[in-house]
């Protein structure tokens, strides 16, 4: 008996009914993933993920397949996130992700998205395939960590909170653009969840991190080119003696920023690749 699978905008879709099966999807994934509505609405949120661009699959009215789409504008281009993906179990196999992601092309053409981005685990060979079916490209390794970092350096420096985010550059802290979710613009659409502090010299900002308060997941951390190989990175994590902290999507080409973070005793529990599509 053929399947009838509608394809469709998610732009009216009842949030509790896309949580739940985001929350199915994921229940057995490499990494399990369970969150509450509150919590999904903040991945929208930071997301900035637009249901109206964002892709469902139904049967006899049932909602069994989303795909998630943030917009943004990155440097003046029109760019697209897939926040994620994901079928019913017991309909899987039917091609359904593909099929939702052919049918958003066209209309992110149309509205001048240019490049698509998402995140997919290295051992998900299914999904990689899929993806490449479409016209993805791996362009990086994303690592991710967990664990109480261990502290051996005393703090010489204070730890000050801030909250001008313009003082974070890419030129003067970055060595690599961080991912969608650890984004300034990511950070900016929950900034009421972040606690965001630095050291400074001599009126300088010279380290800094961006902590979620709620979860302690570092956003972001980095040390000031002109103020590297002086302990700064580790006086700047002392406040976090005795927490547990996870850090996602660490770009692998980063050798020692992910060498700085092992040497804090995070573990290593998640390696993603970062895929690319050009519309």
């Amino acid at each position: 008996m053929q399947t009838n699978i509608k394809i469709h905008s998610l732009a009216h879709v009842d949030l509790e009914e896309l949580s739940a099966l985001y929350n199915l999807s994921y229940q057995n994934y490499y990494i399990s993933i369970h969150l509450s509505l509150d919590q999904f609405k903040g991945k929208l949120k930071m997301e900035d993920i637009n249901l109206d661009y964002s892709i469902g699959a139904s049967i006899d009215g049932k909602l069994v397949g989303f795909l998630l789409y943030g917009i943004r504008n990155n440097a003046g281009i029109k760019t697209a996130y897939i926040g994620g993906t994901g079928v019913c179990p017991t309909h899987r196999g039917k091609k359904i992700t593909q099929q939702m992601l052919d049918f958003s092309f066209p209309k992110l053409k149309e509205s001048h998205v240019k490049n698509i981005f998402l995140e997919v685990n290295t051992q998900n060979d299914f999904a990689i395939n899929a993806y490449e079916a479409c016209g993805f490209k791996k362009t990086r390794t994303l690592n991710s960590y967990k664990g109480i970092p261990i502290l051996v350096v005393n703090p010489l420096h204070e730890i000050v909170d801030f909250e001008d985010l313009n003082l974070i550059t890419g030129e003067n802290f970055w060595d690599i653009k961080p991912t969608w979710k650890n984004d300034i613009q990511s950070v900016k659409n929950i900034i009421d969840n972040c606690q965001i502090n630095g050291i400074y010299e001599d009126g300088i900002l010279v380290a800094y991190k961006i902590i979620n308060k709620n979860n302690t997941r570092i956003y972001q951390f980095g040390v000031h080119h002109d103020y590297r190989n002086r302990y700064l990175a580790s006086i700047l994590f002392s406040d976090l003696k005795n927490k547990e902290i996870k850090m996602i999507n660490v770009d692998e080409r980063e050798t020692s920023t992910n060498d700085f973070i092992q040497s804090l005793g995070l573990k290593l529990y998640d390696k993603q690749y970062e895929m690319k599509k050009e519309l």
